[in-house]
């Protein structure tokens, strides 16, 4: 089993997300597979659907799409966080990432780049105290 399927490894993900999602309006959700054979953002686009992610409110759901073999991420946001994130900062985010897991340092890998996002989307969307957890934050597979 590969480590990132741990149950704690799972557990931190899922802190993680919590976290984050106490800084801001964005709803986050992180999805693995095991393995795939189609390109990583058109998967990773068809699990956003598939998870509903374009439901939210504000149209501003994130997925970290992590995928196995063969090794690929993707981070991917719906319609209302488009213009506010240029390609460069998206890539950022997956090299930011990549990075760490590359070193098997998952955890660390998903809580920086978390923060990364936060620090940039949470003035544009800002977390108060009404706001509605409307995905939920189990990582999904």
């Amino acid at each position: 089993m590969h480590p990132i399927l741990s149950a704690p490894i799972s557990a931190e993900f899922q802190r993680q997300i919590e976290i984050f999602e106490k800084q801001t309006s964005c709803e986050i959700r992180i999805h693995i597979e095991e393995q795939n054979d189609a390109a990583v953002l058109d998967r990773a686009a068809f699990v956003f659907d598939h998870l509903s992610m374009h439901r939210t409110k504000q149209r501003n759901a994130l997925l970290v799409y992590i995928q196995l073999y063969p090794a690929a991420l993707a981070i991917i946001g719906d319609v209302g966080i488009h213009p506010h994130v240029n390609a460069e900062q998206w890539q950022s985010w997956k090299d930011l990432l990549a990075g760490h897991f590359s070193q098997g340092n998952f955890a660390s890998g998903i809580e920086q780049t978390l923060q990364a996002i936060s620090a940039h989307l949470s003035p544009i969307f800002p977390w108060n105290e009404n706001d509605i957890n409307e995905l939920s934050d189990q990582i999904s597979r």
